[in-house]
């Protein structure tokens, strides 16, 4: 039943390359149209691969390339055009609220760049189909977005609870759409010196910021070498948290394949480096090639950039195949995945009890007096999450972490090493 399942995956890995690249590639079109024909004769599979696309959030992506594969009066392709119309009255719907909301905060002196789906949308052959919840706008700081807050207030824009003082403020327009301004780039890491880095780094966004067209509107977004560090930078963050699927990856693929100039490359290169990343780069784009045909051609600086080590091994890219594929969008279809931290040994557990402690108490973290108290209450309410309301066993996290951590360890993160130039 794996090896079935295998199957079905590398398939739909298939089917993401030829929507991805608008058509299959070369050497790669004998092969899938064998595999589709045997599966134009297996309705069941049909169906179980369109779940699996649709568990990541990827189903939209390839109605070009299914619109001539499936029946079009069946069941399967039926649901294809649902998801894919919904899809893009949901982007046009994201679309004019971008619009609305960037030229409201630039009437009010405050400048924003559109971040992640909305922001990559236009690199897609049809950017339409590109699936997004919300829309994410990076402003300067802190201070910058409780401003901006309360200029979407006063137009309507309802604020929502959550991790809000972390990394963003969430707010819901008056439509029911949900906006992230985000005062970080990502939700802070457990490493001092990498946050205090894209601290820093959150500044050189705005001042490498680059007018692009997307979908007919233009917008600010982040330079190409600012934008792939930011792409990269969402993955991780949803990696060491529950996990993250093919959508992001998809992003990754057409990223890359629009190309960037060698002086960005460069640049990027210089980010991911001294940000420890550059392992963590390497293993997303060897997915991206080996899976979903993302060309050699497009990332061989990265090949150049030094050595990629337990990255290249197989044994280490099937078990990288086999999390994404389990985490599916963002690893919320599975209770026991919570985290994965950057080592497996007792000290490792303990940074990352610390750290979730921070995160949870962000403004009282600032004061060590306190921490005895918010240790305990960070520990018991693990437990209380876990049993009342996820009714899983925090042993069950704690072996599930175990073990996607594994694949963290040979990442090194945030480890800055030196490389030959």
């Amino acid at each position: 039943m794996e090896e079935k399942n295998k199957e079905k995956e590398l398939i739909l890995c298939s089917l993401l390359d030829a929507a991805l690249h608008a058509e299959p590639h070369v050497e790669n079109q004998a092969a899938l149209k064998q595999k589709w024909e045997r599966l134009k004769q297996q309705e069941t599979e049909w169906e179980s691969i369109l779940s699996i696309a649709d568990r990541h959030r990827v189903l939209p992506l390839l109605y070009d390339v299914l619109e001539n594969i499936l029946p079009e009066d069946g069941a399967d392709w039926k649901r294809v055009q649902e998801r894919s119309t919904q899809t893009v009255w949901q982007s046009y719907r994201l679309l004019f609220i971008s619009r609305y909301v960037t030229g409201l905060l630039k009437d009010a002196g405050i400048d924003t760049i559109l971040l992640k789906g909305s922001g990559v949308a236009g690199l897609y052959p049809v950017p339409e189909l590109r699936k997004s919840g919300d829309v994410d706008l990076l402003v300067e700081n802190g201070k910058m977005a409780q401003e901006a807050g309360r200029c979407l207030q006063v137009h309507g824009f309802v604020a929502e609870s959550g991790h809000q003082e972390n990394h963003h403020l969430t707010y819901m327009s008056p439509e029911g759409i949900r906006l992230e301004l985000h005062s970080a780039l990502v939700e802070p890491f457990d490493s001092t010196e990498v946050n205090t880095f894209l601290e820093k780094c959150q500044k050189d966004f705005f001042e490498n910021r680059v007018t692009e067209n997307v979908m007919g509107v233009d917008f600010f977004l982040a330079s190409p070498s600012y934008q792939a560090f930011y792409l990269l930078l969402h993955m991780l963050q949803h990696f060491l948290r529950s996990g993250f699927g093919l959508k992001l990856l998809c992003d990754w693929v057409v990223f890359w394949e629009h190309g960037c100039t060698a002086e960005e490359e460069a640049k990027f290169l210089t980010l991911v480096r001294e940000c420890g990343i550059l392992n963590f780069t390497c293993v997303v784009t060897l997915f991206c090639v080996r899976y979903l045909g993302l060309s050699e051609n497009k990332v061989q600086f990265l090949e150049k950039a030094g050595e990629a080590g337990a990255m290249k091994e197989e044994a280490y890219l099937e078990e990288f195949f086999t999390e994404i594929m389990e985490a599916e969008e963002f690893g919320e279809a599975d209770s026991k995945r919570m985290v994965a931290m950057r080592g497996t040994g007792w000290i490792d557990y303990i940074r990352e009890f610390h750290h979730q402690m921070h995160l949870s108490h962000p403004k009282a973290g600032q004061y060590k007096i306190l921490y005895p108290i918010l240790w305990v209450r960070t520990f018991f309410g693990f437990v209380y999450r876990n049993r009342k309301l996820r009714g899983i066993s925090s042993i069950a996290i704690l072996k599930n972490a175990k073990k996607r951590s594994r694949l963290v360890t040979k990442m090194k993160l945030f480890q800055k090493n030196k490389y030959e130039e």
